[in-house]
Parts: C-alpha cells; structure tokens; sequence
C-alpha cells in the first residue's frame, strides 16, 4: 500500500482493512526514513496505548482499593508486554492494549462516576473492536452487564454506546467508500472458502489454550463473583475474551491474548483482595503468576531463541548470500516464514496473495485426486492462477517452494506446486527463467538467472 497497491486488488487478503490502515502511519514512515518497520509497530501501538491509560488510569485510584488497584496494574502489565510473546502488535493485542482504557472507565460507568473523558476511549476501543468482528462480543458483554446493574434509562443517557457505534457504521462506509473490494471479492471468497478452515470442538478443546482459560475463569469466578461490580465486570470482560478466541476455532495462541490478559487482571484483582493488608505481596503474587504460566505456554524470546537455531535461519542465510535484499515470491500455503525472513533480509515480497491458502480449500485431501483442468478453472482458482503469472512477470529475484509434504492443510494429498502452476503457459514460460540453488529442509530456493 506504501507503493501505491491497491488493497484487496492488488494486495488480497482476508483480514478486514482495519489493520492496514492502522500500520499505514509506521509503515510510511519507515519508508521515507528508513528506520526498521517492526521497531516503530510497535512504538505506534505502544504510543495509542499509552494515550488510552493517561486518560483512563487517574480514574483508577478513585475505582480500586490500593491492594486490588495494584493487583490489576500488576496482571495488566503481564498480559501486554510478557504473555504475547511473539504475539506483539497481533490484533488482538491491539485489541486488549486499547480495550483497558474502556474496561477502567466501565467500571466507573457501573458507579455513575464516568467522565467525558470515557468519551475518548470509547473511540479508541471501537478502533480495536473494528479489527475482527469476532470482537464485538467484549463491548456486547460489557454494556449488557452495564444495562443490568444500572437500568435502561441511565444506559440510554450514556454517550459510549453511540460513539461507538458511529465509529462502527462511519468504519463500513470507509470500506465500502475505499476499499469496495473487500465487499465484492474479499467476502464472497471467505464465505466459499475460508469460513470451513477450523478445527474439530474436541481438537480445540483438548488443545493447550482453551481448557487451562476455562478453568482459571470458573475458578476465579466463584472466588470473586461476590467481591462486588468491579469483580464481576473483570469476569465479564475476561469470558468474553475467552469466547473470542474460542469463537475463532482455530486454537491459535495469539487468539488468547485478551483472555489470558483478562485472567490475570482478575488474578491481580483476588490477590490484592485478599492481601490487602499488604499491597506489595499481591503485586508479587501476580507477576509469579503470569511469569509461571508464561515459562510453561508462552516462554519469552523462546520463538526468536528457536527460530535462530531452525531452518527458516539458514534459509533466510541462503536467501541473502543469493540476492541480498532482493525481492522474492513464496509458493507456500502458510504465512510463516517468507514475512519474518524478508523482513530481517530487507527484502520484498512480489505476490498479489499472502499465501496459497486457497489450494487446500479447493483440493482437500478427501477430494478427488485430479486437478481440474485449466480452461474449466473459474472463481477463486482462476484469479489464483491469473495472479500468480502477473506475480512472475514482475521477475523476482527469487523464488521460494515449499514442498507439498509439509504444507499446512493438504494432509496425505500429494503436492507439487510447480506442478500445478506450470500448466499454465504464462507461468511454464516464467519458471524457465529460474534455476535451483539449495534445497533447505521443506523449501527449495530458486534465483533468476536473466535480466
């Protein structure tokens, strides 16, 4: 987009354009100063969170009692900056840095004792909630809890539902103003293909995410419930987040992030409750916590220690020796590694597709065994092949396979991608300028030999 790509058209991808506008700013910026992308990500997000808790946090003092009060500080702080791990600036991170803002001014709200301040980072939770609309369900949780505790008419006095919803419907006409093709492609493509790519309730269930938040939540739910509004409504926020990630059915760890946030707020809140004659043990007591969970789930450094020791490393070597900062396209159906690697090689990535998700869809390893043929391809897989020869004809200087075996989706289905592609004349033509250079464990690099 920084070049000029058009969005769903030229960049195709599944996610809602709320994240690409929101990375736009650091993105631009490293572009025109050169300073490393993921390094100003991250101050971007860290800048909107910091400007969401100077507004909210001087009402936290009037809220929580002191134990309690750095309890919730201590948990805050584990799940923003320890338990995302690798996770950072993923959306739900996003999600959880500017949903504590709104979480600190609705538990002033469930006591009256909100200010127009709450105004602000109602529009900045909005901002997150747009990322996903699986989001919704913290508001939807939140406000629903409010309307009980304080009746329909101080509810329908309170300013936050509809400035959040004026964000929401002035964020479809922005799509729809801007990016129409996420209307007229990008859904269409999701609900054919995307909307069946989960897991099964009981893979979900017996995954490593799911049952230890299912557990903490009952757990401290009985222990909190009775400790009054604030309790509750951090339980609330918590099961909401937890059903976010559930709701996703994928399993994945970054999906967690605002439950596992939520948990250990919650577990900040009971330690200062119970400790709070001595403030200072709860605050100990938390972060043990996070730090003992986090050492068993979400180890810190652990993927940069592991990544710097896999065979991504030594492919990414391989890649710089090649053609250094050289761009690239990635015939895979995953999104890892190709943008880690091109972003610590300074390279660019060519393709009109994130990745080949789409193939595992249209083959599925119980499908018929046979590829269609290609002048019978229409919809998703003609555009797929369309695409794939506009990306060849900007002549990479490289080109990265993954072997079909360890492709993620194809299962015991055989694969060859090049295989596929080259029935295509536009590609078979392409791909005669390419020669080997090194296999690397799954992957096959291959370097243009013609100007």
């Amino acid at each position: 987009m920084v070049a000029g790509e058009r969005l769903y058209v030229d960049l195709i991808d599944v996610n809602p354009p709320m994240i690409f506008w929101l990375n736009l700013p650091p993105a631009m910026v490293s572009a025109a100063t050169g300073l490393p992308a993921a390094m100003l990500l991250v101050g971007w997000y860290a800048l909107l969170t910091v400007a969401g808790l100077t507004v909210a946090l001087p009402d936290l003092s009037r809220l929580l009692p002191t134990g309690p009060r750095l309890g919730v500080i201590a948990g805050a702080i584990g799940g923003l900056v320890i338990l995302p791990a690798h996770s950072f600036t993923q959306r739900e991170h996003v999600l959880f840095a500017l949903s504590l803002p709104y979480l600190i001014h609705a538990l002033a709200r469930a006591d009256g004792r909100a200010g127009r301040s709450s105004w602000f980072t109602a529009a900045l939770f909005a901002v997150s909630v747009c990322l996903k609309p699986h989001f919704l369900i913290i508001p939807a949780g939140i406000e629903g809890f409010l309307l009980i505790r304080r009746g329909i008419a101080p509810s329908l006095r309170d300013p936050v539902v509809p400035i959040m919803a004026s964000a929401g419907i002035a964020y479809l006409g922005a799509v729809a103003l801007f990016t129409p093709a996420y209307f007229s492609a990008t859904l269409p493509m999701m609900a054919e293909l995307y909307t069946s790519a989960g897991v099964e309730w009981r893979e979900l269930l017996q995954g490593n995410q799911v049952l230890p938040l299912l557990v903490g939540c009952l757990g401290l739910g009985l222990l909190t419930w009775r400790g009054g509004a604030a309790a509750q409504l951090l339980l609330v926020y918590t099961v909401g987040a937890a059903m976010i990630g559930i709701s996703q059915m994928k399993g994945w760890d970054y999906h967690f992030i605002p439950a596992r946030g939520g948990l250990f707020i919650l577990a900040g809140w009971a330690f200062g409750w119970g400790l709070s004659a001595r403030p200072g043990r709860a605050i100990i007591a938390t972060f043990a916590l996070v730090f003992g969970y986090a050492s068993i789930l979400a180890p810190p450094f652990a993927a940069q220690r592991n990544f710097a020791q896999s065979p991504a490393a030594r492919l990414r070597d391989l890649m710089q020796q090649t053609a250094p900062g050289g761009a690239a396209l990635w015939f895979t159906t995953s999104l890892k590694p190709q943008f880690s690697i091109l972003q610590t090689t300074g390279g660019r990535y060519v393709g009109h597709y994130m990745s080949l998700w789409p193939l595992p869809e249209l083959y599925p390893p119980k499908g018929p065994s046979g590829l269609r043929p290609l002048d019978r391809l229409e919809g998703i897989e003609r555009d797929l092949m369309t695409a794939t020869a506009a990306d060849l004809a900007r002549k990479p200087d490289l080109l990265v396979v993954t072997d079909g075996a360890s492709e993620p989706g194809f299962g015991a289905r055989t694969w060859d991608h090049l295989a596929y592609f080259k029935r295509d004349p536009r590609i078979a033509a392409a791909l005669a300028d390419y020669v080997p250079v090194d296999r690397v464990d799954g992957w096959t690099l291959y370097r243009r030999f013609k100007p």
